[in-house]
């Protein structure tokens, strides 16, 4: 008559976890390696993730929202809108809900010098004071311009340091309004002059360009209510290309371009920002999960006998796998809880003194929920996938061969 098999009990978690912690803390240096190891991997990728996500904002809001705007809409056939208000108010109910503002501007090319030494830029004619948000310059020092003022310049800081003008400075303008007159012989340029009210930076443009009072470079051009172009500014950037084939079909007399299309250099820009992420994590990824599973497969081995008593026990091939599961999450979250420290003081750290500054465009860490938690997400996913087969290698481990020395 054989002998009864003994009654498995039902697996419980409690036991588990205390085997689990057990284990793990009976080797401590290993168990620093491995927690050292997740947070290096942490502290890396979280403030590597901000500086990104904060260069790619940076980029669209100096591009975008302190540039062209999202989408740009010029005359098909004219040289100019006759009158920019109405084009700019025709644009918008063409584009429908999504515009948040559109603007009329007169852009002609030019000079501005001081004592009888120029230096070329774009004369920017614009409406002011308009939204301080969507203005295509920062204001460094001076005053803006009064609306209407016709002797009034910004003129941007490369430029200034150029020609050697400051604010309250007389400086000489010149403005090309067209080609040379067939009746007179003579170019028709404008001379004008006029006073520095202000200093202004863009990495847009803004550094090397001339601002005036849209009125009066309209009034000096012949067309009092002149604009060259409406730039388009709406909620989702990246709806300006839907956009711009929405207004190129709705309006027979404008072309429309969106930002992509229009200037390659952003958009190659951040899809470069993108890749240099992927790989950051691919990085990551290796310099956790190799070392990870190096120590964890080392730790196995060298428990070996307490698997196979665990085994002899009675313990399932499952719980045995769960005991080792756990001291890979056990490392991850705790590498975690010291990676987000070290991460947090890094962001901290670069947001008082920013990786890249010039001009307006200064890239500081995006502070934003998805920083912290996309790269925690990988590196916790990361560490349970390198634990797993060290915790499959345990689960296998033949009790009887262990116990007798063989292996």
């Amino acid at each position: 008559m054989e002998p009864a098999a003994l009654p498995r009990s039902r697996p419980r978690l409690g036991p588990l976890v205390f085997l689990a912690r057990r284990s793990l803390l009976g080797s401590r240096r290993t168990f620093v390696l491995l927690v050292l190891a997740v947070a290096a991997g942490a502290g890396f990728q979280i403030p590597n993730t901000a500086n990104l996500a904060g260069f790619s904002a940076a980029l669209i809001e100096e591009e975008l929202r302190r540039g062209a705007g999202d989408v740009r809409v010029q005359p098909r056939k004219e040289p100019h809108f006759e009158d920019g208000d109405a084009a700019a108010a025709r644009i918008a109910d063409a584009a429908g809900p999504c515009v948040r503002a559109t603007v009329p501007v007169l852009v002609l090319p030019g000079a501005a010098g001081t004592g009888g030494r120029f230096q070329g830029a774009l004369i920017y004619g614009l409406d002011f004071p308009g939204d301080p948000e969507l203005r295509p310059f920062h204001l460094t020092s001076g005053a803006l311009l009064a609306r209407g003022d016709t002797t009034g310049v910004l003129i941007g800081t490369s430029l200034a340091t150029r020609v050697g003008a400051k604010v309250g400075d007389a400086v000489d303008l010149r403005v090309i309004f067209g080609g040379v007159s067939a009746e007179s012989g003579r170019e028709n340029v404008g001379r004008y002059a006029m006073t520095v009210r202000g200093l202004v930076a863009g990495s847009a443009g803004a550094y090397r360009s001339v601002f005036v009072d849209r009125s009066f470079l309209a009034e000096k051009a012949g067309a009092p209510r002149a604009a060259s172009a409406v730039l388009v500014h709406l909620d989702d950037h990246f709806a300006a290309s839907a956009v711009a084939v929405r207004l190129d079909e709705r309006l027979s007399d404008a072309h429309a371009v969106g930002w992509k299309e229009d200037d390659p250099y952003l958009p190659n820009y951040l899809d470069a920002n993108r890749t240099v992420n992927g790989v950051s994590y691919a990085m990551v990824i290796a310099a956790i999960s190799i070392p990870v599973w190096a120590l964890l497969y080392i730790h196995v081995l060298g428990r070996r006998r307490e698997i196979g008593i665990l085994a002899a026990l009675g313990f399932a091939q499952r719980e045995i796998f769960v005991i080792f599961s756990m001291q890979a999450l056990a490392v991850a979250l705790f590498g975690l809880v010291f990676g987000s420290a070290l991460g947090a003081a890094l962001i901290a750290y670069f947001q008082a003194r920013p990786i890249f500054s010039w001009e307006a465009l200064v890239v500081r860490p995006a502070l934003s929920l998805g920083v912290l938690v996309v790269p925690c997400l990988a590196v916790l996913a990361t560490t349970l996938l390198a634990g797993t087969w060290p915790a499959w290698r345990a689960a296998r481990t033949d009790p009887a061969r262990v116990l007798r020395r063989i292996e």
